[in-house]
């Protein structure tokens, strides 16, 4: 049996924990390689708690307490020994472990949970000798997390962050020692210290911090740390080839870049920026460039998320920081490829091609990806937009995709 999957759609009681240790003993007697585990309707009350709604499909409709939630343990059958089993996937469970684990040929780990310690991951890092893939949610517990493994080869993190009166619980560290980690993932508002050690075959980072969407008295007044985060991480990322940046970090980059950083992302060859729905300036993305002397690839993809509080911030810093928008005549820019999204009133994304095209000597290939469905009057005007500008290489192909055309 390769995979099996268990779905709890129901209130939990222990009559319950019976028939789900049923069936994963089944699942095991079959040989599982691949296990999931969902227990919807835990995950459907969290989200209740942390967003004041729940999905369309959900029955409950009262917010609850952590503490007033049944805990929905792991099935007993996975403490006993599981060769076959590769890939365990556990969604919406409080995770709380009695005993030792016996994963031994455990390779990819995904637990999207709120109720799990540092202990709890250090126990289950220690009985899984041959992760290789360990992808965690969690609500920050104020308390440090330390991630120590010598097999892992892929971590994402995302750490919920709780408010209290509109400032962070408290601070803590996040410390991670992983010799031959190679892909990093770091999701969520950050809150606290980093400390990356013995990351030197890293060569994939995603950044993906950001700031809270909502306050019940309108905005946060919390002052996000973006920038001391990025202060802490990028220092160890001078090997990382691959590097994905959310919008609240590309801002903070422009900003510290602007005050003289001298950047250690020497190496970047890949650089994809998830630029918020509100981004209204992508001329500022220019002044990015002169980070990555070697960068090949860029990326701009649009999100489709918009933050309440985002203009105000973006356009404080815009003023406070006067970001560039042009690139010195001195500065050989290596890009061979450049993909853009683009949706029906994005304008502001042409200025940045003119200035990408202009100096991009080398470039092969401009990839122009279009979002939605396009009247066919809007698509031919943006074609003709686009071969009107001036290209340094004349060799460099235009293509257009993704896009359903309204005729």
């Amino acid at each position: 049996m390769n995979c099996f999957e268990i779905e709890v759609a129901s209130d939990v009681d222990e009559s319950l924990y019976d028939d789900i240790d049923f069936w994963v003993h089944f699942a095991k007697q079959n040989g599982v390689e691949e296990l999931y585990i969902y227990f919807r309707y835990l995950d459907d009350k969290l989200k209740i708690e942390f967003t004041g709604e729940a999905d369309d499909d959900s029955s409950s409709s009262s917010v609850v307490s952590r503490e007033e939630l049944d805990v929905a343990s792991l099935p007993k059958y996975l403490y006993s020994s599981c060769p076959s089993l590769k890939v365990l996937r556990l969604k919406g469970c409080q995770l709380q472990i009695h005993g030792n684990l016996h994963c031994n040929q455990l390779k990819s780990l995904t637990i999207h949970g709120f109720h799990f310690d540092n202990d709890t991951i250090s126990l289950v890092l220690s009985c899984s000798p041959q992760l290789e893939v360990f992808i965690f949610t969690l609500e920050v517990m104020n308390e440090d997390l330390s991630i120590e493994s010598s097999s892992l080869k892929r971590l994402s993190i995302d750490r919920y962050l709780e408010f209290i009166d509109g400032q962070p619980s408290g601070e803590t560290e996040l410390k991670i020692s992983t010799p031959n980690l190679q892909t990093l993932e770091i999701y969520g508002v950050p809150h606290g210290y980093y400390l990356l050690m013995n990351v030197s075959c890293l060569t994939s980072a995603t950044l993906g911090f950001y700031g809270p969407e909502r306050y019940e008295d309108g905005f946060f007044n919390y002052d996000y740390p973006v920038e001391d985060a990025l202060n802490e991480i990028l220092p160890t990322m001078e090997h990382v080839e691959d590097l994905t940046l959310s919008d609240w970090c590309t801002q903070m980059l422009l900003g510290m870049k602007k005050k003289c950083w001298l950047s250690p992302l020497l190496s970047v060859k890949f650089l994809k920026l998830m630029i918020n729905a509100s981004f209204d300036e992508h001329r500022q993305i220019v002044g990015l460039l002169e980070i990555f002397p070697n960068l090949k690839t860029l990326v701009v993809q649009h999100q489709n998320v918009v933050i309440a509080n985002y203009p105000y911030q973006i356009r404080r810093a815009r003023e406070s920081l006067g970001f560039e928008t042009k690139l010195p005549i001195s500065f050989p820019l290596q890009l061979r490829t450049i993909e853009v999204t683009w949706a029906e009133g994005g304008n502001s994304i042409f200025p940045l091609i003119e200035i990408v095209l202009k100096h991009a000597s080398k470039l092969e290939k401009m990839v122009f990806r279009v979002k939605g469905t396009i009247p066919s009057n809007s698509l031919f005007l943006a074609s003709q937009k686009l071969q009107r500008m001036t290209r340094s290489s004349p060799t460099a192909q235009l293509i257009f995709c993704g896009f359903r055309v309204d005729w």
